[in-house]
């Protein structure tokens, strides 16, 4: 098991020096892959290109930023392009309440270079998110904090859920105690990092992706993180569910490169998972995406959990990233 991510939840804008002094000396003894800050919902009054000048990226730092929180009718949705291309290092979401205002976020994502798009999320909810997972993080909290998040499908496979989300939670009270700051809390989410694949662990309990069987041994998944949670008295926040982020797990993007995983199935497989449309390359079509989109804003209707969406358009074939690699272009049928 690891921290895939340390995440400081900034209460105000004020306390980012401070919290990037914090993960600076972050005790290496807890293996913590990346170390993360995310901003509260953008004021209504602060434009988009003040953010640059709150978050002080330094060249040594190694912290990346959830800077920009805004609702699908904010008017300053068009300025995110400009700010996600200032740095590598800065993420951004929005919150879908109602279909109005998607044609806008459509136009936006299709203007988006491919390595920007990896660092937009869209997210179906009520409210913004209190999560350690990127781009959809928004520090919407009483009081600055943090939150982990993990990488543990080794201990999933082998039947150690329990073990490794208890452990976690015992850094995290741990963390509490040397940093002096509050702890939310653990997003037990199931997500992949390329060869710890979430797909292998699907696929070796039901059929070969994708197959109708994979939707029960998802939900069987989440049945499971969740009473490892009340079994080990840790907190769950954020998403909290299976994630499939097709270019973070090598099953799944062999799935979708040789075609047997596509839009339709991951559609249906959002009524089991967090993030079902999640780091795709899809067609660039305004058609297609918006009507992607009101799909997933009707699915988080019946569901009622919030949903989270990122792809990358594409004019043909698979889209070439420095820190995802291939992400596979998903048949659109």
């Amino acid at each position: 098991m690891r921290i895939r991510a340390f995440t400081f939840f900034s209460k105000t804008y004020q306390e980012v020096e401070k919290a990037e002094k914090l993960l600076d000396n972050l005790n290496k003894e807890y293996n913590v892959w990346t170390k993360r800050i995310s901003l509260p919902p953008t004021p209504k009054d602060l434009s988009l290109d003040k953010l640059v000048e709150i978050p002080s990226v330094r060249n040594s730092n190694d912290v990346i930023y959830s800077v920009a929180s805004l609702t699908a009718d904010d008017r300053r949705l068009s300025q995110i392009k400009d700010l996600l291309s200032i740095s590598n290092r800065f993420y951004a979401n929005v919150l879908v309440r109602d279909v109005k205002n998607l044609e806008e976020i459509t136009k936006l994502i299709l203007s988006l270079e491919p390595e920007d798009a990896t660092r937009f999320g869209v997210l179906f909810g009520d409210w913004f998110l209190v999560s350690p997972y990127f781009p959809i993080s928004t520090a919407d909290v009483i009081t600055s904090s943090f939150g982990l998040a993990l990488l543990y499908t080794d201990e999933v496979m082998k039947g150690n859920t329990v073990r490794a989300i208890s452990y976690a939670d015992e850094i995290g009270r741990k963390l509490e105690t040397e940093l002096k700051v509050k702890y939310l809390g653990v997003d037990v989410s199931l997500s992949p990092w390329m060869e710890k694949s979430v797909g292998e662990i699907i696929e070796r309990r039901s059929e070969k992706i994708f197959n109708i069987s994979n939707i029960w041994t998802m939900h069987e998944l989440n049945q499971e993180i969740l009473k490892a949670s009340l079994i080990s008295k840790v907190k769950p926040i954020g998403f909290s569910e299976v994630m499939l982020p097709v270019s973070e797990d090598d099953v799944l993007r062999r799935r979708a490169e040789d075609g047997s995983l596509t839009l339709t199935n991951l559609i249906a497989l959002t009524y089991v998972c967090a993030a079902g449309i999640d780091m795709i390359a899809i067609t660039r079509d305004k058609v297609t995406i918006l009507n992607l989109m009101k799909a997933l804003y009707s699915i988080r209707r019946v569901k009622m959990r919030p949903i989270g969406m990122r792809i990358v358009p594409t004019s043909g074939g698979k889209v070439r990233s420095k820190e995802f690699g291939d992400i596979p272009e998903v048949k659109v049928i």
